[in-house]
């Protein structure tokens, strides 16, 4: 029996993500599909719904604006969901519960282990952004032991609320202002916002404006972000959020599929998502 996945978001037509699954449903020998599904934002009682049907034929993804409410929909919530509010992964538990991961923060760890030099224990970190991909992020910070992260997001309050949920005691989350960074040196700077998807998107700051050795974008683009690239250009080591997504895709076959070896399927999605951006480059 073919066994259903989907990715549900808004936006979500842009996703490269079916061809990465089809890659590794391929390699792995098993007659499953996966599409995309697009509820708008506000939709929670629809979205839960979604997960719920596909759930009972195999499971999905969840991605911008729905992951801290798809954490609330769940009954078997994973340690990783539960620290950081967020849930990008879900399925149906042996008990028939809806139950969720989240990869984001294990793809995360992974994307910036791929940069040179680079490690998350004791740095200091710049995070754009205060939704479900910050919480990813902050969430991967807290176990890997960092010096401190400073948010700076466009909306101040949703920023502090995030850093009291995640940091109550205030110990090492900061949330500051662009004006406020100026001085301040960091290891690793991240985007998490959406900004980026566009190249008519306008972003928070700009690299040239951050001193740090290193830049990670969550989203990913043909050629790059304007994040990653604007990096680039000034000769710092920087990723889009391809290499994330690539591995939080594999984190959740493993969740899918318990006892798959994950690392065995990554060169072939690796391959599989290139080559679907060098196609929508062809077409875009």
């Amino acid at each position: 029996m073919r066994r259903r996945f989907a990715l549900i978001g808004d936006p979500v037509m842009h996703s490269i993500s079916p061809a990465i699954y089809a890659a590794a449903f391929r390699e792995l020998g098993v007659d499953a599909e996966y599409r995309v599904r697009r509820i708008p934002a506000g939709q929670e009682r629809q979205m839960a719904v979604a997960m719920r049907e596909l759930a009972v034929g195999g499971g999905g993804n969840v991605t911008v604006p729905h992951k801290p409410a798809a954490a609330r929909a769940l009954e078997s919530p994973s340690d990783w969901v539960q620290r950081s509010g967020a849930c990008n992964c879900f399925w149906l538990d042996e008990a028939g519960g809806l139950a969720g991961d989240n990869t984001d923060v294990g793809g995360f760890a992974a994307a910036v282990a791929s940069l040179p030099g680079v490690t998350l224990g004791r740095a200091r970190v710049l995070l754009l952004g205060a939704g479900g991909g910050a919480r990813a992020v902050l969430t991967a910070c807290s176990l890997s032991g960092v010096q401190r992260v400073d948010i700076l997001n466009r909306s101040r309050e949703r920023a502090l609320s995030l850093a009291a949920e995640v940091d109550p005691a205030g110990g090492w989350i900061r949330v500051v202002t662009a004006d406020g960074i100026g001085s301040d040196t960091y290891e690793l700077a991240v985007n998490a916002t959406s900004l980026g998807l566009s190249s008519a998107d306008r972003m928070p700051l700009q690299p040239a404006h951050v001193s740090a050795g290193a830049f990670v974008d969550l989203v990913y683009a043909y050629g790059g972000t304007q994040w990653s690239r604007r990096a680039a250009s000034l000769g710092l080591p920087s990723i889009d959020g391809l290499t994330m997504l690539v591995h939080q895709a594999a984190l959740s076959i493993g969740c899918w599929f318990p006892g798959t070896d994950v690392e065995f399927i990554l060169p072939t999605m690796r391959r599989a998502a290139a080559e679907a951006l060098r196609e929508r480059g062809r077409v875009g």
